[in-house]
């Protein structure tokens, strides 16, 4: 029969499809250690990666969460400008804010990093009082914003997902909304391959020295009046 003759040619269209679809699957879904950043990780840093993918993997063994594995243009710093009037906005702030969450929540599109430390949270707050007393923000904003970076001073991050979603909001975002919080692991992960194992304390971040905290409530509670 003449269909015969075609025998080979769709059995090789279909390991195609197979190989190519395995390739879609290993790239997009779940970890994939052929995203981690060789060049900068430590011999130390890329086995303890490799460790944290097959943990994951145990974790979601469908591969049904997004990759955490991909280095997406990371900074150490918020590089908020504080010394130029023509560069002082909120977008600024909301855009350095909604970087800092990016290692502790999952989301189908991230581009961007910046870690979560006590001197990247000192500058957006101060960045955000600037905004205030230079009148470059509604109250309604400085509240939000600073009720947002409240939280994260007392390291309180169990809706950092929720509030990313806000800050992409804000920034008239159509991709990259959360798909919710990061595990351990994948949030170790993420440290590793983007800031390097020297941030990864900040997963379990201590909130702010209390006399901080202090001082920002002051202002707060000077501007409420």
């Amino acid at each position: 029969m003449k269909w015969k003759k075609w025998l080979p040619w769709i059995g090789l269209v279909f390991v195609v499809v197979i190989m190519a679809t395995y390739a879609f699957y290993q790239y997009w879904m779940g970890p994939n250690q052929n995203e981690l950043d060789r060049d900068n990780l430590t011999k130390e840093e890329y086995t303890r990666a490799l460790e944290l993918i097959d943990i994951i993997k145990e974790e979601d063994p469908l591969g049904r969460r997004q990759n955490v594995t991909r280095r997406i243009n990371p900074q150490e710093t918020t590089g908020l400008v504080f010394d130029d009037a023509k560069k002082l906005n909120k977008g600024n702030l909301v855009d350095a804010m909604h970087l800092m969450t990016h290692q502790k929540i999952l989301a189908t599109e991230k581009a961007g990093a910046i870690p979560m430390t006590h001197d990247n949270l000192k500058e957006i707050r101060d960045y955000l009082e600037l905004l205030r007393e230079k009148n470059k923000i509604k109250m309604e904003d400085y509240l939000q914003l600073g009720q947002i970076i409240e939280r994260w001073e007392q390291a309180i991050f169990d809706e950092i997902d929720k509030e990313q979603d806000v800050l992409l909001e804000e920034m008239y975002a159509v991709i990259g909304f959360s798909s919710g919080l990061a595990t351990r692991a994948e949030e170790e992960l993420f440290i590793l391959n983007n800031f390097g194992e020297e941030y990864v304390y900040t997963m379990d971040l201590e909130p702010m020295p209390e006399e901080e905290d202090e001082q920002q409530e002051d202002k707060t509670s000077e501007t409420e009046e």
